[in-house]
């Protein structure tokens, strides 16, 4: 996937070979072509002949075409759903020369995204191929056939078609400018010439806007290339396009955990990000996977690709050193790039672990080293190395899948999808998925980057101060059951996987699987500040104790009354936005304090109808305003790591969807909605993306709601016993009719006697003697070292 594109590079490549086809045919049509063109079903292709015009009968079809073409030119894309067909190959220049004699008469312009699309398929195709066969590496003759007539049909439709193309607009030299910007690094070093050529895909920004552009003409029809599943150069080339679109999530994911290392990125964010680059994967190999079951399977496919790659770069894999080598060690960096080494060992594990029995490691391969320094010595060295590292996990993942666990990374989900595949098949390879192989190579790329224990020390952390938070709450209260509820799988003493393991008499150290697996313990921490802020949100929303004590808040700050801000209380405000203290704009009036609180009540606004006969007092749940759950696409990733048998891996779009929609949710929130103005900049790598708007999103999940309602509630409580000494304690507990637990009434109580009002609309003298005391008594209860604590702006500037 390129790192700007929300598409892999097969999609990108199959989008290019089909706007040639969708384009050809559907103009072709347009200008009179009246040959059959396709068929709707994808197993077969037409057969039909060229269906070329000649002479009288060709001007009168051109002459007819004007008004059609016209009306066809490709300019924004077709929303509609439409009908897709297969068009042979070999139809391609017989449209071709069909368009190019009907050009001058019909006015047909060759938009420059069909010139893009046909121009890069040929140069990608034909220099891959060359790359290949330079390097020794060929294929069966019905796979180089296949190839060679595709290519040379593809450069007769560029040739047929030249008149008609902008000559600049697929300009190799300025295209070999931006390949050798593209800094090659990381895993794909050593495969750069072969990886060189799909850099094309690496959007520059004149092809990135033509490439924008592509859209066939304005047609009921959609035509695609017929497939070359049975292709082995089709499915090389695939795996080719697959492993660079891993390649370079790889370094993405990288640099997310070389942040969390260095301080400047929480786990969290890192650990959701990376889980989600992993269903890319898995996505990515789901578009290839057709060519790869028809082509030996998938495990077979990929091992072969290596052996096939390591000869192209001169190097014979199978060429083992010692009998008991997994393959020749002078290979191992391309192994490693190409997630080779954590496929071996999966699928011995595999094989030697079927579903349903508990895996247990016997240290054959020796132990992990937790010190040892990683990427030096021989490539021997470095595998054996590796290798304990992963067995040990790998034993371990089985024994996490839970359905009692509400957290599932994509390493335990592989682990499970890979085991009841084996089960079910019975090969003699268990067909490892690729993206599994990839989440393994992740999984030990961050051993070597981030502190042993470190993300563990961060869970452990979260869940304290999470506990701390609600451990003063009433037993009975079920938001603090929820919250602590899950916590509990890890409490001391309560590693499960280091209970099974002793009780099988094999040593295992307490929460080594936590201590190592920095992603699992950022998705717990992820999983559990959602699950905070969710159950705080709904503790905090129901006695409406917030919600009066912002209106107080704020009726008292308008009137100037305030030595200080409350900074807390000014973080939620920010973070909820007006809509949920106020009905319309904050109120500027005693009048208007009064009335906003009581809409808020639910009272209904025809209470104050001029000339109102009926005097029964209506109430409308409408008007109550909803505190909001926050931090959206937070949420909506923290459903990603619920355990799932058949979860449908995300596509990019998909997260580049939730990206958007929790900014807008933030944009609605906490700015005037019409400053909605969007990001004119470049796109950001998607995984990035994703793991920046993680984190602008954790103080929103970290805010207590607890605290703050048990805050609000003990000023309310101060605040009628301060009353009563001037009112005495019968005239709040007439008002406060239902209680002392519906303490927010004080509020309104306050703001009636200001407003001068015994009912809704009845009046009486106004007093702002109550006003007066709730000032005394907020100013008293601020100066008590209590402001800020919750928000951890206690030190920042006053009013």
């Amino acid at each position: 996937m390129s790192s700007k594109s929300l598409q892999s590079i097969y999609q990108q490549y199959k989008r290019d070979t089909n706007v040639v086809a969708s384009w050809l045919a559907t103009t072709a049509t347009c200008a009179g072509y009246k040959g059959p063109l396709g068929d709707s079903s994808t197993d077969k292709t037409s057969t039909i002949s060229s269906g070329r015009l000649k002479g009288k009968a060709r001007k009168q079809a051109k002459a007819a075409s004007v008004s059609k073409i016209e009306q066809s030119e490709p300019s924004k894309p077709v929303e509609t759903l439409k009908p897709k067909y297969t068009l042979a190959i070999k139809d391609f220049i017989p449209l071709a020369e069909y368009i190019a004699d009907a050009s001058d008469s019909a006015r047909i312009k060759l938009p420059d995204a069909f010139s893009i699309a046909l121009e890069r398929v040929i140069w990608v195709r034909k220099s891959f191929s060359e790359k290949l066969e330079a390097a020794g590496r060929r294929f069966d003759q019905k796979a180089s056939a296949r190839h060679s007539f595709f290519v040379t049909v593809l450069e007769k439709v560029s040739k047929t078609l030249q008149p008609l193309m902008n000559v600049d607009i697929f300009n190799l030299s300025n295209l070999k400018d931006v390949v050798t910007n593209i800094s090659v690094h990381g895993p794909k070093k050593g495969l750069s010439n072969l990886f060189e050529v799909l850099d094309v895909y690496e959007p520059s920004a004149t092809l990135e806007t033509a490439s924008d552009s592509v859209a066939s003409p304005l047609s009921e029809t959609e035509y695609a290339v017929e497939a070359e599943e049975d292709s082995l150069f089709e499915a090389f080339f695939a795996m080719t396009t697959l492993m660079d679109d891993l390649s370079r999530l790889r370094i993405e994911v990288g640099e997310c955990w070389a942040r969390y290392e260095a301080g400047e990125m929480d786990i969290a964010a890192a650990s959701v990000a990376t889980n989600t680059a992993i269903e890319l994967a898995h996505s990515f190999e789901d578009e290839i996977g057709p060519l790869l079951q028809k082509n030996g399977g998938t495990s077979m496919f990929h091992v072969q690709y290596f052996y096939g790659v390591s000869e192209a770069l001169g190097m014979n894999a199978e060429a083992r050193q010692k009998p008991t080598d997994d393959y020749n060690f002078a290979a191992y960096d391309v192994a490693d790039a190409l997630f080779i080494n954590t496929l071996i060992n999966i699928i011995a594990f595999v094989r030697a672990n079927p579903l349903g029995e508990i895996p247990s490691y016997n240290g054959l391969y020796g132990w992990y080293d937790e010190d040892s320094i990683s990427g030096s010595g021989s490539g021997r060295q470095k595998y054996s190395r590796m290798k304990p590292a992963l067995i040990e996990m790998l034993s371990d993942l089985p024994l996490m899948s839970n359905k009692q666990c509400p957290v599932e990374d994509q390493l335990i989900h592989g682990m499970m999808t890979t085991l009841r595949r084996a089960k079910r098949e019975h090969k003699a390879t268990p067909d490892v998925p690729i993206w599994f192989s990839f989440a393994a190579q992740i999984y030990l790329d961050t051993l070597n980057v981030v502190k042993i224990g470190k993300g563990w020390a961060d869970m452990q952390r979260v869940m304290l101060t999470i506990q701390q938070s609600v451990h003063s709450l009433p037993t009975s209260c079920s938001e603090r059951k929820r919250v602590l509820e899950d916590m509990k799988l890890w409490e001391k003493g309560g590693d499960h996987i280091a209970m099974i393991r002793k009780s099988l008499g094999k040593p295992y150290k307490d929460y080594t699987f936590l201590r190592r697996h920095f992603l699992h313990c950022g998705l717990w921490v992820h999983y559990l500040r959602v699950r905070f802020h969710q159950q705080g949100v709904a503790y905090a929303a129901v006695p409406g104790t917030i919600l009066y004590t912002m209106q107080l808040y704020h009726a008292l700050r308008q009137e100037n009354c305030l030595d200080v801000d409350w900074k807390d209380l000014e973080t939620l405000w920010k973070m909820q936005g007006n809509s949920t203290f106020f009905i319309g704009e904050p109120p500027s009036s005693f009048e208007g304090y009064h009335n906003n609180f009581c809409l808020t009540l639910g009272v209904s606004i025809t209470n104050w109808a001029p000339n109102k006969r009926d005097q029964k007092l209506k109430i409308t749940k409408e008007n109550k305003p909803l505190m909001k759950y926050l931090a959206m696409t937070s949420t909506l990733f923290a459903q990603r790591i619920n355990p799932s048998d058949d979860r449908i891996p995300v596509s990019a779009s998909q997260v580049e969807n939730w990206i958007q929609r929790g900014n807008k949710n933030e944009i609605d929130i906490k700015y005037d909605k019409t400053n909605t103005t969007k990001n004119k900049g470049p796109r950001q790598p998607l995984v990035n993306s994703l793991a920046a708007a993680i984190a602008m999103e954790i103080p929103d999940l970290e805010f207590d709601y607890f605290a703050m309602h048990n805050q609000c509630r003990e000023l309310l409580v101060r605040l009628q016993t301060e009353l009563e000494q001037v009112t005495g304690p019968e005239i709040t507990k007439k008002y406060m009719s239902q209680g002392r637990h519906n303490i927010a009434f004080v509020v309104g109580f306050v703001f009636a006697s200001a407003a001068g009002k015994k009912g809704i609309v009845t009046t009486t003298v106004p007093s702002t003697r109550l006003v007066e005391i709730a000032a005394e008594t907020c100013n008293q209860w601020l100066s008590e070292e209590r402001n800020g604590v919750i928000s951890g702006t206690e030190n920042a500037g006053t009013k």
